[in-house]
């Protein structure tokens, strides 16, 4: 229970008397009777007001988040006693969401139910608990205030962005392409599966134009093709230390889930099998090939809590099990961050091996905070030391890349946060030019 500013004031008006017994005295007498009555009064109050156990509460919300964005919490509570006047409630909610307001204020109606809505943001990918609700409101008389825990919860699994990854699955479709940001040309050319004969289209390509069918029809006929269907892509996400940096409020391995789950939902479109392995200094999760929708679905919800660790990767037991999995040439992709070069060294050595059987593609998540520190001008000596921190690093960066591209491996690197689009266009470059 809390006092109310009223309590207070009646407790003021109740000492007077006392106060006033220095001068004048038999007047502490009143002192005592207001003394009483306030006693008294707060007696009634207590018994007047109605428990906290007259509140219920039930809760809606998505069972489903994506990481970043808002997402809106419904809850009813009702009122089955004479509770009455404004109140305000609070929910608990993970200590990674972000809440924009403040607690709720709203209107207690006797025997009524009333309608909250809170946001907030997820913050942090997993399995997460929304409440319980805390409410305060005010006694019978006004004298205090009291409070009562609602026992609503709900369990929420938060993705890596699923809200945008559902946005991209428009990326096979031709005339939206180029607003998120994808090269159309990708998506047919020479080289790929004849599809269809269609009218000729301004940019066309000159060389898919079919004269035997212009002349027939006697318009510009063009030959449509498609990219080859039912192929393997195999994705590689290193959780060890390398991944446990963050960029603009999040994890590298956000950045790295995020374009997995994405590049998984674009190659399902084109009818590929796609599969996934996890690793840090041991295997942490291992999804087989699979086809269609469904897949991807069950690659999500492997995936949405994986958390990097502070630890040194095992590439010998991850490419022990790719070979053990991935029999059929595929399209290996590794996510990883190439740091030093002992690491990057082993590294090199088990990706010779796979290129035997696959074609592999190393996507290096970067970071704009090392190339601007190693771009900008000291001006202090620490600052000095720091310029030549990130030129060292980017430059065993760029020596390890250049190694791995000598030895036949596709190179991805780009900032954490443009990593999913370079990785799709990447991706329907390889489907054109018919690379696995």
């Amino acid at each position: 229970m809390v006092p109310t500013p009223r309590l207070w004031f009646l407790i003021g008006v109740a000492a007077a008397p006392f106060a006033a017994a220095i001068f004048v005295p038999g007047v502490s007498m009143l002192g005592w009777i207001a003394d009483a009555l306030l006693l008294a009064a707060w007696g009634v109050d207590l018994a007047l007001t109605d428990s906290p156990g007259a509140l219920k509460g039930s809760i809606a919300v998505n069972k489903v988040a994506s990481l970043g964005i808002p997402e809106s919490i419904r809850i009813e509570l009702r009122n089955s006693g004479g509770a009455r006047g404004r109140a305000t409630a609070r929910l608990v909610v993970p200590e990674s969401w972000t809440v924009p307001e403040a607690p709720v204020t709203f209107e207690l109606i006797p025997r009524a139910a009333a309608r909250l809505r809170f946001s907030a943001v997820p913050r942090r990918r997993g399995r997460h608990t929304v409440g319980p609700l805390f409410v305060r409101y005010r006694s019978f008389l006004g004298l205090f205030q009291r409070d009562a825990r609602c026992a609503v919860e709900a369990q929420v699994k938060v993705y890596p962005a699923v809200h945008s990854i559902k946005e991209y699955q428009i990326l096979v479709r031709r005339l939206r392409v180029r607003e998120m940001g994808f090269r159309p040309q990708r998506l047919r050319g020479q080289g790929m599966e004849f599809a269809r004969l269609r009218e000729y289209h301004h940019d066309d390509d000159p060389r898919v134009i079919d004269w035997k069918a212009t002349a027939r029809h006697g318009r510009v006929i063009s030959r449509e093709y498609q990219a080859e269907r039912g192929q393997t892509v195999f994705l590689m996400i290193d959780a060890g230390r390398m991944l446990t940096a963050e960029v603009d409020g999040l994890v590298k391995i956000d950045y790295a889930l995020h374009g997995a789950l994405l590049l998984a939902r674009v190659a399902a479109e084109y009818d590929d099998r796609v599969g996934a392995l996890v690793f840090t200094d041991r295997l942490e999760r291992v999804v087989p090939p699979r086809k269609g929708r469904a897949a991807v679905a069950a690659l999500a919800e492997a995936l949405f809590d994986v958390e990097a660790k502070l630890c040194e990767p095992d590439y010998d037991a991850a490419f022990a099990r790719l070979q053990v999995i991935g029999r059929k040439r595929a399209l290996v992709v590794l996510f990883t961050n190439l740091v030093d070069q002992e690491t990057s060294a082993l590294l090199r050595g088990y990706v010779a091996v796979a290129l035997r059987r696959h074609v592999v593609m190393v996507v290096a998540l970067g970071d704009r905070q090392t190339r601007d520190l190693a771009d900008a001008m000291p001006e202090t000596e620490e600052e000095g030391y720091r310029k030549a921190a990130a030129c060292r690093l980017l430059a065993a960066r760029e020596a390890t890349l250049q190694g791995l591209a000598r030895q036949g491996v596709q190179v991805l690197h780009a900032p954490a946060g443009r990593i999913p689009v370079a990785l799709v266009n990447r991706y329907l470059d390889f489907k054109a030019r018919r690379l696995w």
